[in-house]
């Protein structure tokens, strides 16, 4: 059985192993808490917390039973899908095992302590592929499935967290000024790093793309993009008021095919981040004479670099002219994004991302026909993987690689 099935398998059984017995002589929980507060904040996990009086747990599924809507909403996010429902991850994750650096991964998609088997108290000589590992007490295997849930970002020190501070609930709550803020979606999309003695880079560094940008100097915030705002109950029973959506659309491309349909929807609410067109093009063309259109496409929505994230995402733009013969007379494409080498070790070969609000041009030039029409097709897709990387994944039916958002044709008479 290959071994990305056997994990997929494994995992939506719920067969996650129990942590290993505690050793008495060894560290201790204490202990790995203290050694997280020194460390980088990717490389920690959330805090624990007792629970909330009124509630049983912290699970996601029970904060659902009154916040109803907003449960419906993550439950379809990429928040929620972010572990077990993502077999690009899961194969990433496959191989840090073998490196002994998954632990890392596991920071941010599951990132709550109470989900996580063992805590980190230290690393072996210094080495962050040895880790120090101490069997965590708390670890509740149904959580660990929430992936990135409730409390990741709604439990602290014994409270609810949520942005009022004065919501009459059945338990225990607390105003969180963090989660009007960036830091709230930093603490797991600010995680670059190269760790040049393991071969090993972490590129997620949107929080800092954003910082460079323009939005911030506007008062825009990640969750003015991400996070709509919507008048309606917080919970079943309470009046409405003004919160927000807890979607996370991201790029909208389904981790899995069976997810397209709940995800379609929400391509209404949140914009693509890039826009391209046609720029001034002619009524008619001239046989025989040459044509020289432009296409321009713009980081018009998103306030990082556009790809941001993944070092494997990239946009593709393509643009392409047709005769009446349905012959092609030109085509020419743009590949926006990062591309690294990843052997004999980590480099970044180039990156022609696009900055908040950037514009460049792309240009088609052809030899008009004598008869006409000519078809003009611009063609934008967003994409996760390559066929590369979904080849040495084993990826093949499992992922979806990617979407086209933009697809348009154009007519042109010749005359």
């Amino acid at each position: 059985m290959p071994r990305l099935l056997l994990l997929l398998i494994l995992a939506l059984s719920g067969c996650a192993p129990a942590p290993p017995a505690a050793d008495p002589t060894g560290p201790t929980v204490a202990d790995a808490r203290a050694f997280a507060a020194t460390q980088p904040r990717y490389l920690r996990p959330v805090p624990g917390s007792a629970v909330p009086g009124g509630l049983p747990d912290v699970r996601s599924a029970t904060c659902g039973a009154c916040h109803q809507e907003i449960y419906a909403e993550w439950a379809i996010s990429t928040h929620a899908r972010a572990w077990l429902d993502d077999a690009q991850f899961l194969a990433e994750l496959a191989k840090s095992k073998e490196q002994g650096v998954d632990w890392m991964c596991m920071n941010c998609h599951t990132p709550y302590e109470d989900q996580l088997p063992t805590l980190v108290a230290g690393y072996e000589d210094g080495r962050k592929d040895r880790p120090i590992l101490v069997p965590n007490p708390r670890f509740d295997p149904v959580m660990q499935k929430d992936a990135i849930g409730c409390a990741t970002c709604h439990v602290r020190d014994g409270k609810v967290i949520g942005p009022f501070g004065d919501t009459r609930a059945p338990h225990d709550t607390a105003r969180g000024e963090d989660l009007l803020t960036v830091a709230v979606c930093t603490q797991c999309h600010q995680a670059s790093a190269t760790f040049v003695e393991l071969n090993l880079a972490c590129t997620f560094d949107t929080g800092d793309e954003y910082l460079r940008g323009p939005y911030a100097a506007e008062g825009k915030v990640c969750q003015s993009c991400h996070m709509p705002e919507v008048v309606r109950p917080m919970a079943a029973g309470a009046g409405p008021r003004t919160t927000r959506r807890h979607w996370f659309g991201g790029s909208l491309i389904p981790k899995a095919a069976a997810f397209e349909a709940e995800l379609a929807p929400l391509r209404d609410v949140f914009p693509d981040g890039l826009a391209a067109s046609w720029e001034a093009l002619p009524e008619t063309l001239a046989p025989g004479s040459t044509a020289r259109l432009t296409v321009r496409y713009t980081n018009e929505a998103a306030g990082h670099l556009l790809p941001t994230g993944d070092p494997e995402r990239f946009v593709r733009v393509t643009a392409s002219a047709t005769g009446a013969d349905g012959v092609e007379l030109a085509r020419t494409e743009h590949r926006i994004g990062a591309v690294y080498s990843w052997w004999p070790k980590v480099t970044k070969v180039s990156d022609n991302r696009l900055k908040p609000r950037e514009s460049r041009v792309l240009e088609l030039q052809f030899v008009v026909p004598d008869k006409g029409p000519v078809t003009l097709r611009l063609v934008a897709g967003k994409w996760r993987l390559n066929e590369e990387n979904i080849a040495f994944h084993d990826l093949a039916g499992l992922a979806v690689a990617g979407r086209t958002f933009l697809d348009t044709t154009a007519a042109i008479p010749v005359r």
